[in-house]
C-alpha cells in the first residue's frame, strides 16, 4: 500500500531472543539512545536497516543485534521470520526474526546505540492484564491511546509490541513444560 502511493520503503530486521535465567525464559529489548530521530529513546528490539553487505534480513537482524548488544547469534538458532511490519513515521518494512539461545550471555552494549538493555520473564506477558491503553505522543503534538505493554517501567508499544503479541499467541501453543523449562 506505501508503496502504491510512491513512499520509499526502508527494509530493516529485528532479533528477538530468549534465553534461560534464574529457572525462566527472559527476553531482551533495549532502550534506544536519545538521536535526532523517529526512534530516539524508543524501547525496541535490537536491529535495523538492511546494508548492502547483508544476503538477506535474517543476516541484517545478526548484524544489527551484534553491533548493538555485542554477541553473535549462529545463524542455526535464529527461526522466522514472523510477520512483517511496516512503521510509517521512519518508512521501515520490519521483518522480525527470533533466536533461542541456551544460556544468557554477557552483554557488550553499544553506548553510542543503546542506552540500556531490559530483561524480562517472557511469561509476563501472559497475563489478561499485560497489556493496557496508555496515551503515547505518535508525533510531535499528537497523542493517542496505543496499545501497550508495561515492562520494567517502560511503555512498550508500536511496532514492539505488535511483535512481541504475535510472539505471545506462538509461545502460548508450547506445551507447559516447555515454556516452564521444568
Amino acid at each position: 500500500m506505501a508503496e502504491q502511493k510512491g513512499v520509499e520503503i526502508r527494509l530493516a530486521a529485528v532479533l528477538l531472543t530468549i534465553y534461560p535465567r534464574q529457572g525462566s525464559w527472559h527476553a531482551l529489548l533495549m532502550q534506544r539512545t536519545k538521536y535526532p530521530g523517529v526512534h530516539s529513546g524508543q524501547v525496541s528490539i535490537p536491529g535495523g536497516e538492511r546494508e548492502a553487505v547483508d544476503a538477506n534480513l535474517m543476516e541484517t537482524a545478526r548484524r544489527e543485534f551484534e553491533e548493538e548488544v555485542g554477541i553473535a547469534i549462529p545463524s542455526e538458532i535464529i527461526f522466522g521470520p514472523l510477520s512483517e511490519r511496516f512503521i510509517p513515521p521512519s518508512r521501515f518494512a520490519v521483518s522480525p526474526y527470533l533466536a533461542i539461545l541456551s544460556q544468557r550471555p554477557q552483554w557488550n552494549i553499544d553506548p553510542i546505540e543503546v542506552d540500556s538493555i531490559i530483561e524480562f520473564k517472557v511469561d509476563s506477558l501472559l497475563t489478561d492484564l499485560a497489556m493496557r491503553p496508555v496515551k503515547m505522543e505518535v508525533s510531535p503534538g499528537l497523542f493517542h491511546l496505543m496499545p501497550a505493554y508495561p515492562i520494567q517501567g517502560n511503555e512498550v508499544w508500536g511496532a514492539t509490541a505488535l511483535i512481541l503479541t504475535e510472539f505471545m499467541e506462538h509461545w502460548k501453543q508450547l506445551p507447559e513444560a516447555t515454556r516452564s523449562m521444568q
